[in-house]
């Protein structure tokens, strides 16, 4: 702006006329300061918008992700969904009150959270409840709702560092399967783990196929275990170190129930006058157990005393060394005395009752009930 200076006055009174040309003059001065001041800005403590500036805000975004007051944009009461009243909106922060039909929180627990894209029924966002869980969310064009995904918390993932990440089973708790089709060998099986195997294999316990196999490891130290899970009930085990090239063999755990196995056999003949005292309820017989051990029992009477057979074990029931015993004789003419007889198990299998102590009835009752070992 352009100050123009008005015409001075020319009159014949000059002291009249120079007293208004002055005051013409110090109006005329202000007025260029003042324009100056506007100009410049001269004592002007407020900024004024420069170019850079107004471009600046020409060209931010005038839309609202919170509220003015920095709470959330959007509230969904209990009685809406969230899907509903965020699709579309872009980015924007919600608050869902508990009970929301499509929270993922419980029906208790309120939810806040905010949706990171969304344009076109396309979104995507976080979420954490009032009890400090944390969700993601998404949905795409043409849903009808959104999908909620929990987020891992501290405890998960402490949770999940300190697990063991060598599966021991299949994925549904099963045994790892080696079919029929398959020839497993077991000296292979050196992982730690739980295995069904159905097929004879190679380098397995004896005489065994289709057994559950456990496999375990202990500092430098193997263990196979081995139980048979069709045709019996059989367990074996065996070790290896890992720094040897061998396994040690097989060997088969014997059970309480074992030991009570084992079929009784009568001897074939009795001989030298000897018979069974009692058939019924004294039958003479013998069994061996698992451990090697044979047992003999039952009662005799009537035969020759002596180092003469009584009968004879079979072959695999026989003493590595002669054994002798002491049992129960009569006391039939020895009243209240009791009475004993020595009875010789020789290395052939031979029985023989060779003294009584009943010098009366010496033969009338002689009673067999002792064990001894085979090995």
């Amino acid at each position: 702006m352009e100050i123009k200076e008005p015409k001075p006055f020319e009159v014949n009174d000059k002291a009249h006329a120079d007293l208004f040309n002055d005051m013409v003059k110090v109006l005329l001065e202000n007025d260029t300061g003042l324009l100056g001041q506007l100009t410049n800005h001269t004592h002007d403590t407020k900024s004024h918008t420069t170019e850079a500036e107004k471009k600046k805000w020409n060209e931010s975004q005038s839309y609202k992700i919170t509220a003015d007051n920095g709470s959330q944009l959007i509230n969904v009461p209990a009685d809406a969904r969230i899907f509903d009243a965020i699709k579309n909106k872009g980015t924007c922060t919600f608050f869902a009150a508990a009970g929301v039909e499509d929270s993922p929180a419980p029906t208790n627990v309120s939810i806040r959270g905010l949706q990171t894209a969304g344009e076109g029924n396309i979104g995507s966002g976080f979420a954490i409840d009032s009890t400090g869980n944390a969700y993601f969310f998404s949905y795409n064009a043409g849903h009808t709702s959104m999908t909620w995904t929990k987020l891992p918390s501290e405890s998960d993932k402490i949770r999940w560092d300190n697990g063991q990440l060598i599966k021991i089973t299949q994925d549904n708790g099963k045994p790892f399967y080696h079919g029929v089709a398959s020839e497993t060998d077991y000296n292979s099986l050196t992982q730690t783990g739980m295995y069904l195997i159905y097929n004879p294999g190679v380098n397995g316990p004896p005489s065994v196929n289709r057994v559950f196999l456990l496999v375990m490891s202990y500092g430098n130290t193997l263990i196979q275990i081995a139980y048979e899970s069709v045709y019996g009930k059989n367990t074996y085990f065996r070790v290896r170190k890992q720094d040897a090239e061998t396994w040690t063999p097989w060997e088969k755990q014997i059970t309480f129930s074992d030991l009570l196995e084992g079929t009784w056999k009568k001897p074939e003949k009795i001989i030298n006058g000897w018979k069974e005292y009692d058939p019924i309820n004294l039958p003479v017989k013998y069994r061996k157990n698992l451990l090697g051990e044979v047992e003999i029992v039952g009662a005799i009477k009537g035969g020759t005393l002596g180092n003469n057979e009584v009968f004879n074990l079979s072959e695999e029931y026989r003493p590595k060394q002669a054994i002798h015993f002491i049992g129960v004789a009569s006391s039939i003419g020895t009243p209240g005395v009791p009475q004993f007889h020595r009875t010789l198990i020789d290395k052939n299998g031979n029985v023989c009752v060779q003294s009584s102590s009943n010098n009366a009835n010496p033969t009338e009752f002689i009673t067999f009930g002792f064990k001894f070992t085979t090995r």
